[in-house]
This record gives structure tokens, sequence and C-alpha cells, in this order.
């Protein structure tokens, strides 16, 4: 099976004045092969495809705000919309400033993969390129019937059509006797609508309150200086000129609207004590359910927030208000003892026996400078005298992802990376990721995020929202058990 593809950098201006006036449009820039790196490469081995996650592995995200991250075009709409079977109008790869009907394939990610209408539907013909992976969530790909509404050139991919003097005409009755769906007429304007929608929560020059990144036991006062789909770049006030901010995405549970450290109860750097700062929406203090309390010593175990590979034991150091508290990691190891404000129903916090229950390895906790054989949770309790804290009101859904899937991630250590990643395991809610281009015996490179994190996206998203993709996808690794589930 013959294949290509099209590169698309993010065209952030308005669509093109042609396609309101009827002119001729320009050479599609997608057309011309970028150097930005992209799954292009990667898409073109057929067998490798089938390990890309598909849209429905990202459900609508139970975030812990009610503005809850959902993909661009995810959970029903990507079924109601994004169909197999459905035609569209696609760039000629074989001849600039033209186009020809396509009709659905295959999705991997945000790309499809289309193959060219023939004038007769029964000849299959073998000159040149049948199939093309073009990016969807896009300005590629055009309704049917947009070229012939704005003057835009048809032109049959296959030489064979080129010979027919009646090839449009054939073309354009044996589809309409077809009635097959097809793209929304403002298809670009939808997908931008989609992507913007994710980030609705902060907007550029907004005063935040986010972690500090010096000291996770705090926050500190930052304005918001830049967004791109759900990222934003927060640049801390009271810091050094030449300080680079940090990344976070909107629906983090680590920057929040101004007022909120004090409403919570929690520490803030660069507030000013003379300033009444207003109580933020509610909308930003998720609910604690029924029958959950927080007390001092409380335990558990929780995801480490600076070693994104281990899972640990955790204790509350003090409890704050709207159900958040003050954690803090294992203690015995004062080497990576970390203070971080929590909430409750966080993804980071876990029960305790989280690990021993999905056969994970759990951070031991230190008894005279060695890990503590044997460990159990009911005896560890008993010799401290605390009890562990009560979770058990809180429900989260298993993740759905397999191991083996390929996705898009950030590297919460350094958010500036999106790359391209490989779930090696998961256990409940959580999977593991592995970031491609880094060696597997390093643990650094593997990370513990929940599968409804707003840090994971679909292959091909950085390509649709016009962010850098960090490397190239690796091939497959036998060593992940890549398996397909029936879901």
């Amino acid at each position: 099976m013959s294949q290509t593809s099209v590169s698309m950098p993010l065209n952030r201006s308005t669509p093109s004045a042609s396609a309101e006036t009827g002119t001729s449009e320009e050479i599609p820039p997608q057309l011309k092969q970028q150097e930005m790196i992209n799954w292009n490469e990667y898409l073109v081995k057929t067998l490798d495809v089938q390990w890309i996650c598909g849209v429905e592995y990202f459900r609508n995200l139970r975030n812990l705000y009610k503005s809850a991250f959902t993909a661009p075009l995810g959970g029903s709409k990507w079924r109601k919309y994004a169909k197999h079977g459905m035609v569209m109008e696609v760039p000629n790869p074989k001849m600039e400033s033209t186009y020809w009907p396509a009709i659905v394939f295959g999705f991997a990610g945000y790309n499809a993969l289309v193959e060219f209408v023939r004038v007769d539907p029964n000849e299959r013909g073998s000159d040149g390129v049948r199939k093309l992976w073009i990016p969807f969530l896009s300005n590629v790909p055009k309704p049917l019937g947009h070229c012939l509404k704005n003057q835009i050139l048809l032109y049959p991919v296959s030489k064979e059509d080129q010979q027919d003097p009646n090839f449009l005409k054939k073309t354009y009755l044996s589809l309409a006797e077809r009635d097959l769906p097809t793209l929304k007429p403002n298809h670009w304007e939808y997908c931008l609508e989609e992507i913007k929608s994710t980030g609705k929560r902060f907007k550029v020059n907004e005063v935040v309150e986010a972690l500090d990144k010096l000291n996770c036991g705090r926050n500190r006062m930052g304005l918001v200086t830049m967004t791109l789909a759900n990222r934003i770049h927060v640049q801390y006030l009271d810091l050094n000129e030449d300080d680079e901010g940090f990344w976070f995405s909107q629906q983090s549970e680590h920057v929040h609207k101004l007022g909120w450290s004090h409403a919570v109860g929690s520490g803030i750097v660069g507030a000013r004590s003379s300033i009444a700062y207003p109580l933020p929406d509610l909308s930003e203090f998720p609910l604690v359910p029924t029958g959950v309390s927080v007390e001092a010593t409380d335990m558990f175990e929780m995801r480490h927030p600076v070693l994104l590979h281990t899972i640990c034991v955790g204790f509350v150091i003090e409890p704050l208000r709207f159900g958040y508290f003050v954690a803090g990691t294992d203690w015995t190891r004062p080497d990576n003892c970390v203070k971080i404000v929590m909430h409750v129903t966080s993804d980071y916090i876990l029960p305790i026996n989280f690990c021993r229950k999905h056969d994970i390895d759990l951070k031991l906790p230190m008894k005279d400078g060695k890990p503590i054989m044997n460990f159990s949770w009911r005896k560890y309790l008993a010799e401290l005298g605390f009890k562990a804290l009560n979770l058990s009101a809180i429900k989260k859904e298993p993740a759905q992802f397999t191991k083996g899937c390929k996705l898009e991630a950030v590297d919460l250590k350094q958010p500036t990376y999106l790359g391209p990643a490989t779930v090696t395991d998961f256990a409940g809610h959580l999977i593991q990721i592995h970031f491609d281009r880094c060696p597997r015996t390093q643990e650094s490179s593997f990370q513990w995020v929940s599968a409804e994190s707003p840090d994971i996206y679909l292959a091909c998203y950085s390509q649709s929202v016009g962010h850098k993709l960090a490397c190239k996808p690796e091939r497959p690794n036998s060593a992940d058990l890549f398996y397909l589930a029936d879901r």
C-alpha cells in the first residue's frame, strides 16, 4: 500500500479571504514538507499505526475543577464527526494548487488516512499515491464541494483518470449517488474553536498564584504571559528578570486564581499584605466527598511530586481549608522529603496498599538507615500510632490505556518538553509512560501520571496546535508487551 503524508504548522491567522470572495487559493503551505518534527515517518509504517492511542482513550477528563479538560473533539464529538468513510477534498500531492476528493480510510491520533477517489470506483490502479496521511484538525481538508464553490482547480491523482475527458462529472456524480458524509462547511473554524475551548480558565496578562518551582510547599505570585492551546506560561513576579518562568496546563491543580492561597490557608510568596484579595469562584475549590476528613499525621501512598517515576509513603503535615492539606513525602528519607499542597481528591493521593494491590513498587520507608523489608502498613501504622487517610469515598475510574500505546506527553520536570511517549504500565487510574529517545535504563525517563491528566495528548496533537514535538517517535518496543484490548 502506497502512503505518504503532509505536514501542517498551525496557521493562527484568520481563514483566507479567498474562501469568502470565491477567488482561487494560493498553494496550501501544508503541502510543503516542513522541517518541524512530526509523526509522518512513523505513520507510513502500517503495522505501527495500531500502537497509537485512539481518541476513545481520552474520555472527558475528570479534573479537580468543574471546567474539566476535554481533548479537542474528544468524547462523543469525535464519534459523531470524524467518521470512517467520510469524503473530503484534499491537496493533490502530484500537482500543486489542485485538490481531489478522498475518502477517510482510518485515523491515527489526530491524523487521518485518506484514499483518493477513482473516476471508476471499481478501478484500483497502480500509478502512484493512492493513500495519504493528512492532519485532520487543520485547514488541509475541505468539505466536498468547497473547490467548485471557490473556483479551485480539481485534478485527479491517477494518471489513468487524467486521460478521461469527463473525469470531474463522472467522479462527482458517483459521489452524489453514494451520499457519503463530509466535513462541516466551517471545518477549520470548528477545529479552532475546539482547540481554544481547552484554554479558557486563564487569560494572557492575568495575575495568578502558581506552585513555586523553587519550593513546591508554597505558591508564588505570577503573570500569565503566553497561552498555547491548553498550555500557559507563568512568569513569576518577584524572581530575577532572566528567570524563565514555568509552563502549566490550564487545568493544572498547581495554578490558581488570585486569592486562592489566602482562602485555603496556604503559604504564598509575593502577595502584599496591604491588599485584600477576592475570594475565587467556588469552582476553584473541588468538592470534598461526604465522609472524607483529613487529620494531621494521616498516612497514604502518593506519586512523588519531584521524583515522578516513584510512588512513596506520604502523610498529612497540616490540614488546610476546602479539603486541602500540606502533604509530606516519607520523612525517613530526608534527602527526598518534599512538602506540597494537595487536595484530598488529587490524583497524586493514593490509598494505602495501592501499590500492593496493583503489583507495583512502593518506595519503602527507612529504618536504621535501611528500607523496611516485608513492609506492612498495618504494622507500620501501629508502630507510629497513626492512621490511614480514609479515601474509600473517593472513586476513580481505571485507566483505559493498554501497554504499548503511543501518545504525546509533557515532561512535568521540564514542561517545555512535549514529546512522544509510550504507555509501559498502568495501575488503577494511573499510567506509567516512558519518553521516547530516553534510555530504558534511566529511571527518570519514566513517569507516573493520571490517565485523566491534562498533560497527555493524542498523537499528532502538537502538529495540530503548533507546539514543537521534542523528537521523532520511536518504533514499537516488544518489551512493552503491547496487546489490543477488546473495548
